[in-house]
């Protein structure tokens, strides 16, 4: 392709961003928000959604791959010129996987916060105990370093980094009131596996006795509420429920916080694989079992003052999660508007860190 029609195909590529980004209103500051939003994962649309309602007063653009930034700062469409801030929003993305995002944004000269952010493995792609030395220099450029949990500061404590717990981003959605609870009782239920992992392989060996205890609780009157956060989660719940005996049970995939609320509101207890799922669980006061397949888990049950109710996959004792499953069916009904609220303690905190952070005048 010659330089004239490698231009002619960038701006054609690009065009739909510059007409975007064209039409954000002057009148108001301008915000890039850094995140994985927009690819059919409930948890991150909702923290997506979440910063929108923490900066009401600012237009909130997606900050896209690096070299497309880069390509609109010849526009100013990008970078200082354009943005009042950069943010790392929610997720766990102070790992590798997002260190070229950050070079462009620093590169771009806007003001840069992080909003919630994890810290280490973001997920099943990745495993605990990643590499972040690389990302001291890099947040010694943050104005403010704000985390999900005790994890991630003490990981950020450790290459000598200073941040504060604000807690997880979906938190700014916390519901006012508990919904009423259902009866018959029901329990909510998501399962996720690896990419390309048999359902059956080694590695889920915890899903027998997760099946066995979810068959007890049939036994005794409950009704399963089964729900993917994302397509993925679809193939790995269905099987679930065929082994429990439930295989003509569909498993919605939610597409926004509002569905998920609604179909798990009335819920006892949630008992989940996926981080979001717990999350946005304790966003109606519903006491959620976290099946913690990286630290990520841990690190928002420790943020909220639950870690009894965290189980680590990787090093789970026989019985431990029937044992922490019928604890918490006990105890679920008197834990809801505690849960509820230490969720909204840590929004309140969420909800001052933007304040002071985006106000006009800071």
């Amino acid at each position: 392709m010659s330089f004239i029609g490698h231009q002619v195909h960038q701006f054609r590529w690009n065009l739909p961003l510059i007409q975007e980004r064209t039409a954000l209103p002057r009148s108001r500051p301008r915000a890039a928000y850094i995140g994985w939003h927009g690819n059919g994962n409930l948890g991150d649309d909702a923290m997506f959604r979440a910063a929108s309602q923490l900066l009401p007063g600012h237009s909130l653009a997606t900050f896209q791959l690096p070299q497309r930034e880069r390509y609109l700062r010849n526009f100013g469409l990008s970078g200082g010129r354009f943005f009042d801030a950069v943010i790392l929003g929610g997720g766990t993305l102070i790992n590798p996987l997002w260190m070229d995002f950050i070079r462009e944004a620093i590169d771009g000269g806007a003001p840069l916060y992080t909003l919630g952010t994890g810290v280490g493995s973001c997920g099943f792609e990745q495993p605990d105990g990643i590499e972040i030395k690389g990302w001291k220099e890099m947040l010694s450029r943050f104005k403010r370093v704000g985390v999900r949990g005790p994890r991630s500061r003490q990981s950020l404590q450790e290459i000598g980094v200073q941040s504060e717990i604000i807690g997880d981003l979906a938190l700014t959605l916390t519901q006012e009131t508990v919904p009423e609870r259902s009866d018959p009782p029901r329990l909510a239920l998501n399962i996720a596996l690896a990419e390309g992992t048999d359902y059956d392989a080694p590695e889920n060996a915890f899903l027998q006795e997760a099946e066995a205890v979810t068959r007890d609780f049939i036994s005794r009157g409950w009704e399963v509420v089964p729900f993917a956060m994302t397509p993925a989660d679809v193939a790995p719940v269905t099987r679930f429920l065929k082994e429990i005996g439930r295989p003509d049970q569909t498993t919605p995939v939610l597409s926004s916080a509002e569905q998920f609320f609604a179909l798990v509101g009335p819920c006892v207890f949630t008992m989940a694989v996926r981080l979001h799922g717990a999350i946005l669980s304790t966003c109606v006061g519903v006491p959620p079992l976290m099946l913690g397949y990286r630290d990520k888990c841990l690190d928002f049950m420790e943020s909220i003052g639950m870690p009894e109710w965290h189980v680590g996959l990787s090093e789970a004792q026989p019985g431990e999660i029937t044992d922490r499953a019928q604890a918490l069916a006990q105890i679920a009904p008197r834990l809801r508007h505690e849960t509820l609220g230490r969720a909204k303690t840590l929004q309140k905190r969420i909800k001052a860190y933007a304040a002071e952070s985006f106000a006009p005048s800071s």
